[in-house]
């Protein structure tokens, strides 16, 4: 493991400096043990449940449909919650059964949420009015920033499936890769043994980096990732990570007994446009001058 001290401060201030904003750029991410309050953490976490508790099983609202085993990616398994209405939609745990006489053990067992910020009050304050991180993000990204998507990341305790090494930016169909960046915000003790985030310092500044479907997940090639390089962030409940969209991380299977919730958002520079797909894979490009980012055309060759 890295022995580099990894970039925590203790508190998100009002404002980062001028020597954090370095730091960001040399290392890729930066990580506060405090940015969130207790309270904003409390409603973060009941809305999972609330949300859960509103759509899940609710045929007026969502339709659901179950992939199963028969799904040849891991992390592609899991029965899965879409809106009839919107862009909202959450994904069970594969190796749990969604059952709709429990749906509080349901809510402890997804596996992610997406397209959720403004599903709640408390999750549209978060991603896009709370004050300290709209500083922090302003200074990153410039004052004229975009929100690109939200996330919300659920480790079910004993059955979490790990998220291998990969770079965010293989997915997001961008037309330039410097003005991409990801929050991530721990709604439960985030800890090694519980599938804490692991980061790459510096990795970011080698661009991109070949990703290919594994049995799991999307994930960067083999050759191309050194796991002795990662450094974990562990974090509080209420503890951030800000990190380029370049950066290698990843998230280890959870095969302890603790639960770990964590809410994600992306964000863009004014300069960085949302473009086509096809634009995208002629940029996100190995030295060869060839597509490595994540390609769905061939996600039904995993074998």
């Amino acid at each position: 493991m890295n022995t580099k001290t990894p970039n925590i401060y203790p508190t998100l201030p009002e404002r980062p400096d001028a020597d954090m904003i370095a730091r960001y750029r040399e290392d890729g991410y930066l990580a506060f043990l405090s940015a969130l309050t207790p309270d904003e953490v409390r409603q973060a976490s009941e809305g999972i449940n609330a949300l859960v508790h509103k759509y899940a099983f609710n045929e007026e609202l969502t339709e659901h449909v179950y992939k199963g085993s028969g799904q040849k990616m891991k992390n592609g398994r899991g029965m899965l919650f879409k809106s009839r209405t919107s862009d909202f939609h959450f994904q069970v745990e594969g190796d749990y059964e969604a059952r709709p006489d429990r749906l509080d053990e349901l809510a402890d067992n997804i596996r992610k949420f997406q397209s959720y910020d403004r599903e709640l009050p408390i999750y549209d304050y978060i991603s896009h009015q709370h004050p300290k991180l709209r500083a922090l993000l302003g200074a990153v990204l410039g004052e004229n920033y975009a929100p690109y998507s939200s996330m919300a990341l659920c480790k079910p305790a004993g059955i979490g499936a790990e998220k291998p090494w990969h770079q965010d930016l293989a997915y997001f169909s961008v037309n330039r890769f410097d003005g991409v960046a990801g929050v991530w915000i721990a709604l439960d003790h985030a800890k090694v043994e519980n599938g804490c985030m692991h980061v790459i310092p510096g990795g970011h500044r080698a661009g991109p980096r070949s990703h290919y479907w594994s049995k799991v997940d999307c994930e960067i090639t083999t050759a191309e990732v050194n796991p002795a390089e990662a450094v974990p962030i562990e974090l509080p409940p209420g503890g951030l990570m800000i990190f380029d969209g370049l950066l290698p991380h990843e998230t280890p299977p959870n095969r302890s007994n603790l639960r770990r919730r964590a809410l994600q958002f992306h964000y863009r520079s004014a300069a960085t446009e949302v473009v086509p797909r096809e634009e995208h894979k002629r940029k996100f490009t190995g030295p060869e001058g060839i597509f490595v980012g994540c390609d769905y055309s061939k996600l039904e060759t995993v074998q």
